[in-house]
């Protein structure tokens, strides 16, 4: 803990080529792991070398608290005393979490609803718990919101309160007596008489879950603590039920199970550095909502999964995640853009938003490792998880085999970077040349197409000029759409639009539970429950409804309240169907470019084109759609 030691710390830590490259495919053995979070600690240490640097100077920053320096000085004399209690402290992902808003909170002089004093105060929180864990004895004030004190690895003091207002931060105060802990506040006080590990009256014990049944490996579930890595709809955390906390256990544990036997790298990584869960609201079945942070690294927030492969899918996306993560903090990858310099977006399968180089990195790296753990599903289970599993697999290797090549030539890689793609794409090569054919993989493509056209249409804007001479042409009566010039790369814009997916999810539902999408098929109304996104036609077409979908995706077009899914929905209707295949043709490769002139030709004519003769229109000839990129 001594500042002046923190830099050699860092310039300890490396990794061997083969390590590198280990990592850079989704691997990576538990020898690399370890020197992965070895070299994360040594992170930690050197961001609260920055934070002390950075709050030295601020004279009452810690407001009501004693100065920074006095808690780092206890932080020190619990290392000296325990520390490998300290370096579990550290390492929590909710500490690299307030590190980072901390530093970033402090040089843009940003403001936030947490004062900067109780924010600062958090060192003063952390240093209390590693004292009292190393079992000084000590005083030590620390800030408390409501009357209501979070100590991480420990757990929740509730002291007494007459605050009614939210957000309401006050100090108090943290005791350790013989191992005996007692916290003081402004109108009563706790002690515990037991450890810290058994609940009490005005006392929550933080609780964690074995990974594995048996498993020595044990993870915290985080359901109480300050700092979230994804914004809870009510604001504040609160306590899991018993019921929430025995089904998140055993799901945990099965799911760990299966990772054990179908994909051991995630299973080294969870036993290596996954620390914390931190649940979420429940969310719709295949599309669990998932979180991680690169500040937060072994940390994931999740909603509840609602099977174990579903929970294990989950945790490889996230670990990898992590561990890209703790990489990049060793060998930064990609060069950062220079300021004011537009950035350069890519079509991310894995998205409904264009994203970014390194969010393509990232994207790209957990879905390599999802596609492996599929993969193995495929072949080694049964069922309806084994056609969901081939489906899986075959999706994500598909859209992965697209987009890395693309991604290999961003001029902002640096040569590590260049080298990380290049193992990470040969093994996606590797895994994809053992996909196989079926039906689920036939259908994996055509939903990995419906995905790149709904996104088109959804994100590339077609040159206005392009739009105008074409429904000029149509309007004219012209048999063939004009010749257009040769334009660069298409402008990319976020647009807003989600769930552009929807379709797929159906394609999900129908795998793992027939009878869940006849139900469906049966129901009512303008919004298929359960499904964000979909609509009525989208589940006429999942149920092979094909024609009666196709009169409704043209009569939602007709009527001017198509989104994005709505026109590529109909070009996979028709060629269901195997009608109008130059439509087909147009609404797969350019839809944006359909949607745009069938607008644009409207206006001009105060009359709405029938969508499927006008995309067979643009869609003609051998040649391809007009506009095409």
């Amino acid at each position: 803990m001594r500042p002046d030691s923190l830099h050699e710390a860092e310039s300890r830590h490396s990794l061997t080529p083969q390590q590198f490259r280990e990592l850079a495919r989704g691997d990576g053995s538990p020898a690399t792991l370890a020197a992965l979070s070895r070299a994360e600690y040594s992170h930690r240490l050197l961001l609260f070398d920055l934070l002390m640097d950075a709050l030295s100077p601020l004279a009452g920053v810690t407001g009501r608290l004693p100065a920074a320096q006095r808690a780092w000085d206890l932080l020190a004399a619990a290392q000296r005393q325990n520390p490998a209690a300290v370096e579990e402290l550290l390492l929590l992902p909710e500490t690299g979490l307030w590190l980072t808003r901390l530093l970033t909170r402090l040089r843009s002089a940003r403001r936030a609803e947490t004062p900067l004093w109780a924010e600062a105060g958090h060192l003063h929180t952390l240093a209390a718990v590693a004292a009292a864990r190393a079992g000084l004895t000590f005083s030590f004030p620390v800030p408390a919101l409501q009357e209501r004190v979070w100590l991480p690895t420990m757990g929740l003091a509730r002291l007494p309160s007459v605050h009614r207002q939210r957000n309401t931060w006050t100090v108090a105060e943290v005791r350790s007596v013989c191992g005996r802990l007692t916290l003081i506040g402004a109108y009563g006080h706790l002690r515990l008489s037991s450890g810290p590990e058994h609940p009490a009256r005005g006392w929550l014990p933080q609780r964690r879950a074995a990974l594995g049944a048996g498993a020595s490996r044990r993870i915290t579930l985080d359901d109480l603590g300050h700092h979230r890595l994804a914004p809870l709809p009510d604001g504040a955390a609160k306590r899991l039920t018993q019921s929430a906390y025995d089904s998140w256990s055993r799901l945990l544990q099965d799911a760990y199970g299966l990772l054990t036997t179908m994909d051991p790298p995630t299973a080294d990584a969870a036993a290596g550095l996954l620390r914390s869960l931190q649940p979420m609201p429940a969310h719709e079945r295949f599309r669990v909502r998932s979180v991680s942070s690169g500040h937060g690294v072994g940390g994931l927030a999740s909603s509840m999964p609602d099977t174990a492969p579903l929970c294990a899918a989950t945790l490889v996306h996230e670990l990898q995640h992590s561990k890209l993560s703790a990489l990049m903090h060793l060998y930064p990858l990609h060069e950062p853009a220079p300021p004011g310099a537009a950035l350069r977006l890519y079509y991310a399968p894995w998205r409904d938003d264009p994203r970014p180089l390194g969010g393509m990195l990232q994207g790209a790296y957990a879905f390599t490792a999802v596609a492996r753990f599929w993969s193995a599903c495929a072949v080694q289970l049964t069922g309806h998880v084994s056609s969901l599993a081939r489906f899986e697999s075959a999706l994500w290797l598909g859209q992965l085999a697209d987009v890395l090549p693309d991604l290999a030539t961003d001029p902002a890689l640096t040569a590590l970077g260049r080298d990380a793609l290049q193992d990470l794409l040969g093994a996606v090569v590797r895994l994809h040349d053992r996909t196989g054919e079926g039906p689920e993989v036939t259908m994996a493509r055509r939903m990995a197409a419906d995905h790149r056209a709904t996104w088109r249409l959804a994100h590339v804007r077609p040159h206005p000029d392009d739009v105008g001479r074409l429904a000029a042409a149509w309007c004219a009566g012209r048999k063939q759409p004009p010749a257009l010039p040769p334009r660069p790369h298409p402008e990319i814009r976020e647009s807003g639009a989600r769930h552009l997916d929807a379709r797929a999810m159906l394609v999900r539902v129908g795998l793992a539970d027939p009878a869940a999408l006849d139900k469906m098929c049966g129901s009512q109304g303008d919004h298929v429950p359960g499904v964000a996104g979909a609509g009525p036609a989208d589940v006429l077409w999942a149920c092979a409804e094909f024609a009666a979908a196709r009169r409704l995706y043209s009569q939602d077009i007709q009527s001017a309240s198509a989104g994005p899914g709505t026109w590529t929905g109909l070009g996979l209707a028709l060629a269901d169907a195997s009608r109008a295949p130059e439509a087909v043709k147009a609404l797969t490769a350019v839809p944006e470019m359909v949607a745009g002139v069938h607008g644009a030709a409207r206006r001009m004519s105060q009359r709405t084109p029938d969508p499927i003769v006008l995309a067979s229109w643009l869609g003609q000839g051998d040649a391809g759609p007009p506009g095409i990129c």
